[in-house]
This record gives structure tokens, sequence and C-alpha cells, in this order.
């Protein structure tokens, strides 16, 4: 029996959906056309939002393993900036390392190559007995009501090839930039491109810099930036804006463009591991959804990759994408929640791409690299699903016309927004074991966190989850420090009870142990309603459920 979804495309994207569909128990096949995983650095930085989102899929030991923080701890530099000639720099750009309070963890990025990324996440993806199918292609695709057909083209080790029609229940383009499945759909890719902009990167070993800085010169209209992969290495990544033409440099010729530029030859350059040109393309599809198949990532939308943002909303696409898929292919959720994928997601690209645009502008503002302070919405920690039909708003809320890329305000915790963490929990029982909420929030099922009340309220809350589909939800009471001094007879059967003992849950959500608060947070992180009521939690999901 074939897979019910079938995914085109193993880059971070892809992996991440298969990863989110497969802990939901939804069968996957992978898909790849290429014969080798692909090389180079790309993608390299991963912001908070995603960081908060791996550690939820209980990835993010491997990832950490792997990266390095964009700005460590006790650093006083982030960036060296050079004259023309000179070994030492001009100036030293100081790093923007900040304290991670209690409720983001991870508040500071992480840098790590997309090659090694991509890795890491197939090795999490054979731990669910699953791997990246190389050299096969999708060739195209017929839909039907209740199922998809896909044929596909695999090519063995000879040359030979064996063509393939498959039937799946679902079909995901994560395919990049010049997706088929997109294609295909014929969606319009709207937007513009610059090849006026064009650059080179690239991957080369560079001996004699410091490997925990970034280096740049600037000689206008040229720019050269050279940024650390790993502080165990010499292989810097490079970004240079001097060719007037899409022509891959060669190593020898990208080595002449650097002493022309910087005059510098006192390095010793080694392997080129890659290299490659790239000019911005500003563009994102009007919907990522027709029928039973669908596009993330690039496929849907490419831009500048001025603030690091293109990886991680690839990613958080297959986060939101993720959850509500396995709901429709389990019948538990009706086919229309799969329409709130575009709903959601479409109004936070569009931001991203102006975010994104405008510091690819500054950047490139009269030929020169701007000094120019970057955001703080580039942690993504503000991305938001207001005015979105399944979430469960406040009266007031901004709704859909709000800002995607901003933090909620007041204090408190609101729908629509990032659930925080919480650590200095205790889980009440014999063994009184230390937990947070990120160990709670599971990628499979809605947490309703219950805050206050009374046995009799976590008794309503309890027999409203009890006739939803089993295993879809959890609830967990969150006890005020010392509310229990042992014991749960007070709390509802079949509750999880913490204690807050360190008070973080209840100041990190604004919440006050005296009112009964309810946060429901779905299986992307995501707070869908903050409610005061048993049956405003009913209400919730009769927007998710059947």
């Amino acid at each position: 029996m074939a897979p019910a979804v079938l995914i085109v495309g193993a880059g971070p994207t892809g992996l991440i959906l298969a990863l989110i569909l497969l802990r939901n128990s939804v069968s996957v096949r992978i898909i790849n056309k290429e014969f080798n995983h692909r090389i180079g650095s790309r993608g390299v930085g991963i912001q908070a939002r995603t960081l908060e989102l791996y550690d939820i899929l209980d990835i993010l030991p491997g990832i950490r393993k792997e990266g390095e923080p964009v700005k460590k701890e006790g650093q006083l530099n982030f960036m060296a900036i050079y004259k023309p000639g000179e070994t030492e720099p001009v100036k030293l750009v100081p790093a923007n390392w900040v304290q991670a309070p209690p409720d983001t963890p991870h508040a500071n990025g992480l840098i790590l190559s997309q090659e090694t990324h991509e890795r890491v996440l197939r090795e999490y993806l054979q731990q669910l007995v699953t791997t990246v199918e190389l050299a096969t292609e999708l060739r195209s695709f017929e839909q039907f009501p209740d199922h998809v057909v896909a044929h596909l083209i695999k090519t063995d080790v000879d040359g030979k090839q064996h063509e393939e029609r498959t039937e799946f229940s679902w079909l995901i383009g994560t395919d990049g930039a010049h997706s088929i499945v997109r294609k295909q759909l014929k969606f319009p890719f709207l937007g513009e491109t610059r090849p006026e902009q064009n650059m080179a990167v690239g991957d080369i070993v560079i001996e004699g810099l410091d490997n925990r800085l970034l280096h740049m010169w600037e000689v206008p209209p040229n720019l050269l930036v050279l940024r650390w992969n790993h502080s165990s290495s010499q292989l810097f990544s490079y970004a240079y804006t001097g060719r007037a033409d899409e022509k891959t440099l060669t190593r020898e010729e990208f080595i002449e463009e650097f002493h022309a530029l910087t005059g510098r030859r006192d390095l010793t350059f080694g392997e080129a591991a890659w290299m490659s040109s790239y000019r911005p393309n500003i563009r994102m599809v009007d919907r990522m959804r027709d029928g039973r198949v669908f596009i993330a990532g690039d496929a849907a939308h490419c831009h500048s990759p001025a603030g690091a943002q293109g990886l991680n909303s690839s990613i958080q696409d297959a986060a939101n994408l993720g959850w509500k898929l396995a709901l429709v292919e389990k019948s538990l959720s009706p086919t229309t929640l799969l329409d709130t994928y575009d709903e959601e997601r479409l109004r936070v690209i569009a931001q991203m791409l102006q975010l994104t645009t405008k510091l690819h502008d500054k950047t490139w503002a009269n030929g020169t690299f701007a000094r120019f302070q970057r955001p703080s919405e580039l942690s993504m920690l503000g991305v938001n699903y207001a005015g979105s039909s399944i979430v469960l708003e406040a009266a007031g809320a901004g709704g859909a016309e709000s800002d995607a890329y901003t933090t909620a305000e007041g204090g408190r915790v609101q729908a629509a927004y990032r659930a925080p963490d919480a650590p200095g929990l205790v889980r009440v029982g014999p063994a009184d074991a230390p937990t947070r909420l990120f160990d709670i929030f599971c990628a499979s099922a809605h947490s309703v966190l219950v805050f206050g009340g009374d046995a009799a309220e976590y008794a309503s809350v309890a027999d409203v989850l009890a006739r939803l589909p089993k295993g879809s939800t959890q609830l967990v009471v969150l006890l005020p420090h010392g509310a229990m001094s042992g014991g749960n007879s007070e709390v509802s059967t079949g509750a999880m009870v913490l204690e807050d003992r360190a008070g973080h849950a209840y100041r990190g959500y604004g919440l006050d142990a005296d009112e009964l608060t309810i946060v429901v947070v779905r299986p992307d992180g995501v707070v869908g309603a903050v409610i005061s009521a048993a049956d405003s939690v009913e209400t919730y999901f009769r927007k998710i459920f059947v």
C-alpha cells in the first residue's frame, strides 16, 4: 500500500514536514530528483522561533550539537571591517548577545550550514524508519476527488530510467523556487527578479582568518563578506557582489577577485567546497493549495537572504500544514481545515517579503553596505496568525489587518501568537519530576493549559476534552507555587498536574492564580485560544474537529 503523502523535495521544509506527519502516524514518501544530497552552506541562520519548534519536536539536541550560536555569551565582537591592503580591521562591530528570559530559552539564533542541517534532519527521519529517495523525479500528476496520481521517473545506478504511476492521498511540493508542482498547478509566481544585483556565493577554506567573526571589505560598488561556518573549521561562506553576470566563478577566479578587492595576499586558500551565483528573486504565490496538492517553502515564496528569514519561514510553512493535514488524513477534521493553511501563511509571507526586501535595499543602497541595526522581528518570535478563522481571539484583538510580525502587547498571553515556555515546573506525584512547558507541548496533540480555577472547573474542561478524538488533546493543570503539598486528589482524573514552583508560568503568561484561564496551544506551538470557561473550549474545538 502506498504511503498517504508524497513529499517532492528533500530540503529542510520537506524533511520537517515528513517528521511532523510521521509523528502524527501519517505515512510519508519523500523524494528528491538529485542523485546525491545537496552540498553547501546556503541558508545558515536558524531563528529563535524555529529553534522553539525544534525543541517541541524533540530534535533540538542534534541541531545544537552541530550548530553554533550566532552570538556567543561573552563574545565582544561579531564582525570585522577592513580597508583594502590592511590586515587589521578598521572597525569591530560588537556582538548583540542577549540573556535569554525564562519564557524564551532560545532567544539567540544558531548558525548551521544547510548541508549539515539537512543531514541532521535525515538522521531523525531514519529513526522513524523513513529515508529520502534519491534520483526519483516527479514528472506530472493528476488530481481526483479522493486521491492524487503521481507520474515518477526513477533512475538506477546504471542510468536506466523506470516509470512509475502511484496513487497518494495528498501531494506536497517542497521542491524549491523552480517547483514543478507549482508550475503544473499554474500558480502565478508574482514579484520581480533583479539581475543587476548578481552576486557570487560559495564555501571556501581560508587559513589565517579568525573563524569566530564575519569579515567584510567594501569598495563601492563592490562588497565581500566572509562568514564562518564553525569555530572548529576554517571553512568560510562568501557573498561577493562584484559580478555583472550569472556565471559561476571558478576557485581561481574567486581568489583573483579576492586579491584585487582586499589587497591581501597573507591568507592561504584551500578547497572550494561549493560555488554558485545568486540574483535576488522576490516572489510569492497567491495561494498554496489546490485540492489535494500543496506547495511550501521556496516553491511558494523566494526572496533576498537578508535577515535569514527564508529557510525559517519555509519550516514554519511545514509546521502550519503538518498537523492540519494529519488530522484531515485521519478523518478527525474536515477538509476545510486545510483552507486555513493559505489563510494563515500568506499574510505572514507577504509581510516577510516586505521586511526582507527592505533589509536588502538598505544593504544595496547607493552600492554600499548600509550600517543599520537589524530589527528584533528577525527572531520571528512575534509572527502571528491574528484574524485566523480557527483562532478564538478576544474581543478587540487586531485581527488579520494587524501586523503579522510583531509581539503581543499587554504582558499577557494572546491567541494567535507563540506559546511561551515556562521552566521550573514540577510534575505533581510521587517523584515530583521537574519539567517545562516546551517539554509538555506536543506536535501530535493540542495542549489545554488550565491556570487558576478549582476541581469542578477542571472536571468541566476534562468532560469537554473527553468528547474529542482520543489522543488529540492533553489536559494540563498548572497550579501556583504552594497550592499542593502532596497528591492530586483535588484535580480531575486524566489531567497532567504541574506546580509552578518557580513562578515562570503564571508570570510569563501574565495570568492571575485567582481567575480561571484556559490556554489552548496548537501542535505548532501557536496559541489557539485564551478563554475563561469550559464551554468556550468546546467552541474552539468545533473549529478544528469534525
